[in-house]
């Protein structure tokens, strides 16, 4: 069986398993049609025999090279934890009002994490160390620091949400009210 038939016959199931591994059913497509195109420019290139095992471990491959790039692209625009402690001076009451209940919604996801995991995350947003410096200072992988910041952005990024959610609600409340 050649690549086209394996791909027209487990492009569903490659889908599915990319999906479970990344949470998103678009990169899951990109990334299947990815994995489908390189093992395809292997066969015609002749370099390695084609196989449907082959073909899933590229697409795991592809798969988490795009989760370790969402990890980096995360503590990247998060942006540093200064915010914390200090809200902008010379800002609305209604800006500051927004930006405490933030920096509370960022606090609480704080106090989910597990130890370890808020260790991780302060060092990465706090000391601003990088993953190899804080596998190195706490004896761990940088693949386990990895696992951790994604885990706390993850507490992040729910908190902020159910933020969103709540100040949709208020404004819902407040909107039927007039």
């Amino acid at each position: 069986m050649n690549l086209i038939e394996i791909y027209r016959q487990r492009s569903k199931a490659l889908e599915r398993y990319v999906r479970r591994l990344l949470g998103n059913g678009a990169d899951a497509a990109d990334v299947s049609q990815e994995a489908f195109l390189r093992v395809y420019a292997a066969e015609l290139g002749g370099q390695t025999p084609v196989s449907e095992a082959l073909l899933y471990t590229v697409a795991r491959n592809l798969a988490l090279s795009e989760l370790r790039k969402r990890t980096t692209r995360a503590t990247d625009t998060m942006g540093d934890m200064d915010v914390l402690g200090a809200i902008a001076p010379g800002a609305s009451p209604e800006a500051q009002m927004e930006e405490r209940q933030l920096i509370d919604a960022v606090e609480a996801a704080m106090q989910r994490m597990a130890p370890k995991c808020l260790e991780v995350f302060q060092l990465r947003k706090i000391d601003n160390l990088s993953h190899a410096e804080i596998g190195q200072h706490m004896g761990i992988s940088t693949k386990t620091v990895e696992r951790h910041i994604t885990r706390a952005l993850q507490l992040c990024h729910e908190a902020l949400a159910e933020h969103e959610a709540g100040g949709h609600q208020r404004a819902a409340r407040l909107g039927g009210q007039s």
